[in-house]
């Protein structure tokens, strides 16, 4: 298998407009420790996203999760809509936080970098079409 950096993607707390502690300032991460979570089915220790996991436990967080998914957008739509607080990619949901969608919680330096990784196997009879792909995608990647 052949494998390249494809993005690293900071995660941090946001809550929806619906929330109790959207639009507040000051708070500090013992004010989240208790307030429920919606999150990805891979936030659990040995998934992909393990670390957001260790971090909730590492700081003492007794919510409950309340809803979880496999997918980003149905995460995305809980969290704005009031379910409970998620831990998002930061990039992705931007333009989210901008409009209003989405308040951004503590800690200001967000949860953990997540890194995702463009896997292959090399020696797979490839088309011609995918051998270009590869190697343009693998030129533009970050090494």
């Amino acid at each position: 298998m052949e494998q390249h950096l494809f993005l690293r993607q900071r995660y941090a707390f946001f809550c929806g407009k619906h929330h109790p502690l959207f639009g507040r300032t000051g708070l500090a991460e013992g004010d989240l420790q208790s307030e429920n979570f919606v999150s990805f089915t891979s936030d659990q220790i040995g998934g992909m996203l393990s670390p957001l996991t260790i971090f909730r436990d590492q700081q003492g967080f007794s919510g409950r999760i309340v809803a979880s998914s496999s997918s980003l957008e149905e995460v995305r739509r809980l969290v704005i809509a009031g379910y409970g607080l998620g831990c998002l990619p930061t990039h992705v949901v931007a333009e989210d936080a901008k409009n209003g969608l989405l308040w951004r919680l503590p800690p200001d330096g967000g949860i953990a970098d997540v890194d995702i990784h463009l896997l292959w196997k090399w020696e797979q009879k490839m088309s011609r079409a995918q051998t270009v792909f590869i190697e343009r995608l693998c030129g533009r990647l970050v090494q």
